[in-house]
């Protein structure tokens, strides 16, 4: 029986892609229960890579789900990844994975949570056990007040980090309403507030086969796992949550903010808020994921170590090999951070507020910009080699509704003046903010 028929007789429907530059495949499994299982076969590989995407992240406080709206507090999303991929007594998710020579991981960000392991024996048994711990986790009470210690004592950490207090700080500044202004892990009260039912009703809503997705890549036995996941699904489609969230302001709350605190250097973030990306304002697909590839290319020209204004900066003495940026752009929200270590921390802010705008407005050079991404289309096609890379990549996608074979087609119609269009935002200087970390203040002597 072929695999389209074995799939037909599973209530699968499948469809099947061959990329023409390298002649890789890209096989689609989508069950009628709505779960969506992408393969990527890598035959004579030793490595085998899967992931589980789940469209379930920190800025997720609030969701419509079959028609009744729910709020859970700050950090619901990170508690829930904790629980389902702990190391408890019996060795939890991660202890289980690795007695069978498993590589596994998991993380939370602020649109989606991952969970992805790779091996080159036990795949089968890994990935059975890897399903059941997401779809079908222990969420009672003992195994929330056994994690909620562990979370606390993480936050605690990040508390006392400069830079990641500089970087919250910021966020604050320049977002009002938007959940992604607070912390992914939430707060020390926030995860205090977080109970069992708030897990549950998360993982009702979204850690299911209509929501959730696949991603498989090496030398598998395709028709072998698909008979391995068939336990998992229901017969029939599943609902999906919805976010609910509120229309942000396009406006930043605050231009600027200073921090003090136990550290060798002062340091400096400015982060810049784009208007044109907000609940109220959303993109998604192949814009959103040509806007992130397009933005980051021009960023990479325009703040790179041989720019004119990384070269400015540093021949001035403001800035040091720290210097780096940051582009977020998703759904509902996008922005810009760069900064590092600065002697001299408002004047560094000032002078990149002058140049970087100057910078955008004179543009890059239009062949250097094609050289870059030329190379950087070489380099994405070149990484479809790597079974982990190719697969955790095509697992991001998912949220998309795109895949790893649209990349080329994306880079092919980029230009400059597009990409630089869609950073026009970073040109007004009221989308910017600072914050900035200080030496402690002297204590006055008694």
């Amino acid at each position: 029986m072929s695999i389209i028929d074995q799939a037909a007789k599973n209530g699968f429907h499948v469809q099947e892609v061959r990329d023409h530059l390298t002649g890789q495949t890209l096989r689609t499994w989508r069950h009628k229960s709505g779960m969506l299982i992408k393969i990527l076969p890598r035959p004579g590989f030793s490595k085998r890579f899967a992931a589980m995407t789940i469209p379930y992240g920190s800025v997720h406080q609030s969701y419509i789900y079959q028609g009744t709206r729910y709020e859970v507090p700050a950090g619901t999303a990170h508690f829930l990844e904790h629980c389902i991929f702990s190391r408890d007594d019996d060795g939890g998710l991660l202890g289980k994975l690795s007695a069978l020579g498993a590589s596994a991981n998991a993380y939370t960000s602020h649109t989606h949570t991952m969970y992805y392991f790779s091996a080159v024996n036990n795949f089968e048994e890994a990935l059975n056990l890897y399903m059941s711990a997401v779809l079908r986790p222990y969420l009672e009470i003992d195994r929330v007040e056994a994690e909620r210690p562990v979370i606390i004592a993480e936050l605690s950490q990040y508390l006392d980090d400069p830079d990641n207090r500089c970087y919250m700080q910021l966020l604050e500044n320049l977002y009002s309403k938007h959940t992604v202004r607070q912390d992914i892990g939430g707060t020390i009260d926030s995860v205090k507030a977080i109970m069992p039912e708030h897990l549950k009703s998360v993982h009702e809503a979204y850690y299911h086969p209509g929501s959730l997705s696949l991603t498989i890549s090496g030398d598998i036995n395709e028709e072998k796992i698909i008979a391995e996941i068939i336990d998992f699904l229901p017969d029939k489609l599943t609902d999906s949550a919805k976010l609910s969230i509120d229309d942000e302001p396009e406006e930043i709350i605050a231009a600027n903010s200073v921090l003090h605190m136990d550290i060798a250097s002062p340091s400096f973030l400015i982060g810049i808020k784009n208007p044109g990306i907000l609940p109220q304002k959303q993109i998604s697909g192949l814009e959103l994921v040509n806007r992130q590839r397009a933005a980051r290319l021009m960023l990479d020209t325009l703040l790179s170590t041989s720019s004119e204004l990384y070269e400015s900066l540093y021949s001035e003495g403001l800035i040091n090999e720290s210097f780096g940026y940051h582009y977020a752009c998703e759904n509902s929200f996008a922005f810009l951070v760069l900064g590092g270590e600065s002697p001299e921390p408002e004047q560094a802010c000032a002078r990149i507020a002058e140049l970087l705008p100057a910078a955008l407005v004179k543009g890059v050079d239009s062949e250097m910009f094609e050289i870059q991404k030329r190379a950087a289309a070489g380099d994405f096609v070149r990484s479809l080699d790597a079974v982990e890379h190719s697969g955790l990549v095509q697992a991001q996608c998912n949220l998309h509704s795109v895949d790893l074979f649209d990349y080329p087609m994306l880079y092919d119609k980029m230009d400059s003046a597009t990409a630089s269009e869609m950073l026009q935002y970073i040109s007004d200087i009221n989308n910017y903010s600072f914050s900035i970390v200080r030496e402690a203040k002297e204590e006055p002597v008694s």
